[in-house]
């Protein structure tokens, strides 16, 4: 068993199997130390991605474990169960055999034990659309763990995660810095990835590209089912190097094969479209219609996977519907097509799922959309100026870098409409004797809105607008918009005022 523990933190996951199956067939039955081998055991089923039969060997340990009262195995098994029943799409079941556990090792005080189940229950929230909670729950288990000294470099990569996808971007730098000043060897490619996954996001490339070629040291066989190679692609990305990025991202779909790794496959196919679209983007301004086609058809193949990859794991996390509307859009991107409602699909289900980078990212590429389909700049600048203000508040630099690019290039407003000064909006109250929503719809026509892009900025309906437009008509004695809106320039105050 011990071997087993060692293999695998060597990141030898075949040896690691062998060692859990040979203490299995040595183990007495029915014996305390036969549940702890079935225990051992079903965690390397689980570490292999072999949910299913994980399972029914923990089921096995956990009746075992209990009728001979050992409870370390009993922990064991509580734990995997409650991973696997989550990756089987079970996942209420799957949490509350993690909530049995958590209670179990505070009860036995073994670090070893309680840093293992919170570093699966932080993984089992992440993945089932709750990453607040899993980033408030590492907290809670890091400052458990750390009462005993032991190390914690699993959980702390869990809680960065966690924290990059809810957009607390300084806890997670401050998280990521502690994590590789007190770098163990076991692990330590998990500290050096996800402290390269906070840089990349913050637009410091080299220093990515260098932790990223030091956790290859340690690397596990399998890169992690291909997610080594999306954060590769990441990086990538963002620096511009379309041509790796694909490869990147062929080489990590090479890895996630396995029916187990569909949620992995639609994100990397979905990061893999992003590069196609912009290579089409590339092969269209150069005419290079033999390029173009291949892009396409690359792009295409793409879409189909994770088509496929987003039906066998929607069932078990709802962020692969995200992945798969972040698919099609940037599809529809590559083959030339401006679509800003995908986008806006896509940013609200990213939103739907606490993760206001990856809807910010969208909203980027809405703004893009509308500019591309004839929208005016103030629709456009709606979904821009969202994204801009989660780019500035997480310190997402090239993100904002980018958005800024778009506001300069297509003339859009970063200025949000709340800007206007507080005291022309108590003007145009107290003059005009409108209500402040009114007075909020009447500084948007005066900027030039529609109905239907005050509506976007004040969230509300197209209807509700409309109705507080005629009102507003009605009390100016105006006879159209533009007559309001002189009259609402007349009484805010001007530029330096």
């Amino acid at each position: 068993m011990r071997l087993g523990v060692y293999q695998y933190a060597n990141g030898s996951n075949d040896a690691g199997l062998a060692a859990f199956e040979r203490a299995v067939e040595l183990a007495p039955p029915p014996s305390a130390e036969r549940a702890q081998a079935l225990a051992a055991f079903g965690t390397g089923l689980h570490m292999a991605w072999r949910h299913a039969e994980s399972l029914a060997v923990c089921e096995q340990a956990l009746a075992l474990a209990r009728a001979t009262g050992a409870r370390a195995a009993e922990l064991r098994a509580l734990t995997e169960l409650g991973s696997d029943l989550a990756y089987l799409g079970r996942g209420e079941e799957g949490l509350a055999r993690l909530g049995q556990a958590v209670r179990l090792a505070g009860e036995i005080g073994d670090p070893t034990a309680l840093q293992r189940v919170y570093i699966t229950l932080t993984d089992v929230l992440t993945m089932l659309g709750r990453p607040g909670e899993s980033a408030r729950v590492a907290a809670e288990g890091l400052a458990a763990i750390r009462r005993y000294g032991a190390d914690a470099t699993v959980l702390v990569a869990n809680q960065v995660e966690a924290l990059l996808a809810v957009g607390d971007w300084d806890e997670a730098e401050r998280a990521s810095v502690t994590a590789l000043r007190t770098l163990s060897s076991s692990y330590s490619y998990m500290a050096l990835i996800i402290r390269a996954d906070v840089e990349i996001g913050r637009g410091y490339f080299d220093a990515a590209r260098a932790h990223l070629d030091a956790a290859l040291a340690t690397l596990r066989e399998d890169r992690g089912l291909g997610v080594y190679d999306a954060y590769r692609a990441e990086l990538a990305l963002w620096e511009r190097r379309w041509p790796d990025a694909a490869q990147a991202i062929d080489d990590g779909l090479t890895q996630a094969q396995s029916e187990e790794a569909a949620q992995i496959r639609v994100q990397l196919c979905a990061k893999g479209l992003r590069a196609q679209a912009e290579l089409a983007v590339l092969a269209r301004a150069r005419r290079d219609d033999a390029a173009l086609r291949a892009r396409l058809d690359r792009a295409r193949e793409l879409l189909t996977a994770a088509r496929r990859a987003a039906a066998d794991a929607a069932p078990i996390t709802p962020n692969a519907v995200g992945w798969h509307l972040l698919a099609r859009a940037e599809h529809d991107r590559a083959c030339g097509a401006a679509r800003p409602q995908a986008w806006a699909d896509a940013a609200a289900a990213w939103d739907r799922l606490e993760r206001p980078p990856l809807a910010a990212y969208c909203r980027w590429r809405q703004a893009e959309a509308l500019v591309a389909a004839g929208a005016s700049r103030a629709e456009a600048s709606v979904p821009l100026r969202d994204a801009h203000a989660v780019a500035a508040r997480i310190g997402a630099r090239p993100l904002a870098a980018e958005l800024e690019l778009l506001a300069q290039r297509a003339r859009l407003d970063l200025t949000p409409p709340s800007a206007e000064p507080p005291s022309g909006k108590r003007a145009l109250e107290e003059t005009l004797g409108l209500t402040p929503r009114e007075a909020d719809v009447l500084a948007l026509i005066a900027r030039g809105y529609t109905n239907r892009e005050i509506a976007s900025t004040l969230v509300i309906s197209i209807k509700t607008a409309g109705v507080h437009v005629s009102h507003i008509l009605r009390k100016l004695d105006a006879p159209n918009r533009q007559q309001a809106a002189a009259i609402a320039h007349r009484l805010t105050p001007g530029p330096g005022s």
